[in-house]
């Protein structure tokens, strides 16, 4: 049987990743599976499993290390999906899912230093409970390059085997002009102050007016708001809240770009999606957008200037190239890796 320790995914990419991955297994493994979820995962993903191999927990390093002290040698293969090997040492098969680039460097990424102090002692717990026998996968050659340097394992034991929800661009779709969407959620590396300036900067130079779309909690949004003030009436900001992945689909469909200034991504999910369902991509230059698409424009994601060029180009050109995804959905190979 197979552990399926998914305890510290609840939301964002590696929620809409987590229904990839039960969907499949499910289907692949016959019931020789047992998935430990966090108390606070929505219930609406789990409609496909079993319920009696189906374990929920606090997401804490006591819970998680009293479950596998308990019933580790019920197991004979275990895969980790969100980035930390088991708490104690497992003799079986161990596959560790890596996907969180903050915990190896969270540097010029904005974030407060006490949150670099907890990231910096996880990765020094990650460390300390890996062991040379484990595996690991990564969604890029970049996360490879990374895991191998900050965490010093050696790069033949880590897989890259990006996956994700193949989606199709079905049905018509009529986007409003001139309107941006930014699916992210309000971690400080998501940058949505810099994006709101460059926002207010291009409104005051642009001839048509400007839409931008956020995916924020309420009270988030909220404080954003209040610290962000523009003087242009060709500018509305409009906040969507937490979406489903239905809202988060229409929402592509309703906007003609998509924009994403973060700093920081392991994976840049929300690139991929739009990309797929035919968004030109507005996205930062750096390395973690080229691991997975061609994006239609690039800006400076520090530059405010640089931010608001990109967003009065994009209006402006009538022929912006298209968007590419790059990367190979690996989904077969990564289910054959954790389950064989």
């Amino acid at each position: 049987m197979i552990l399926i320790d998914s305890l510290y995914i609840h939301n964002s990419g590696g929620k809409t990743l987590l229904k990839v991955l039960i969907d499949t297994i499910v289907k692949s493994t016959k019931n020789n599976y047992w998935f430990l979820f966090d108390r606070r995962i929505d219930k609406n993903l789990l409609d496909s499993i079993d319920r009696h191999k189906i374990t929920f927990l606090d997401a804490s390093l006591y819970q998680r290390g009293k479950f596998y002290k308990r019933h580790h040698h019920s197991f004979n293969a275990v895969f980790c999906f969100g980035n930390v090997p088991p708490p104690i040492s497992i003799n079986q098969r161990v596959v560790i899912y890596f996907q969180n680039d903050l915990i190896l460097s969270s540097n010029a990424t904005g974030h407060s230093l006490k949150t670099k102090l907890l990231l910096f002692l996880k990765k020094r717990y990650i460390s300390f409970k890996n062991k040379p026998s484990y595996l690991w996968a990564v969604q890029t050659s970049l996360m490879q390059e990374k895991l191998s340097i900050y965490l010093g394992i050696k790069t033949e034991r880590i897989k890259v085997l990006p996956f994700f929800e193949r989606l199709a661009c079905e049905g018509q779709s009529n986007p409003k002009k001139n309107s941006f969407l930014y699916v992210a959620g309000p971690e400080a590396h998501k940058n949505h102050q810099k994006l709101l300036l460059g926002f207010s900067l291009a409104a005051k130079q642009s001839k048509t007016p400007l839409t931008l779309s956020l995916t924020l909690p309420p009270n988030i949004f909220s404080s954003l708001s209040e610290n962000f003030h523009t003087s242009s009436s060709k500018l509305e900001i409009h906040n969507l809240g937490i979406l489903t992945k239905e809202g988060v689909i229409n929402s592509y469909k309703e906007n003609s770009f998509c924009i994403y200034p973060s700093l920081k991504e392991s994976f840049g999910l929300p690139l991929i999606e739009a990309a797929q369902l035919g968004n030109q991509v507005i996205a930062a230059d750096l390395p973690y957008v080229y691991e997975v698409i061609k994006p239609s424009l690039t800006f400076d994601p520090y530059s405010t200037q640089s931010i608001s060029n990109a967003i009065l180009k994009a209006i402006e050109t009538d022929n912006l190239p298209e968007t590419k995804v790059l990367v190979e959905n690996k989904l077969d190979n990564f289910m054959n890796f954790i389950i064989n």
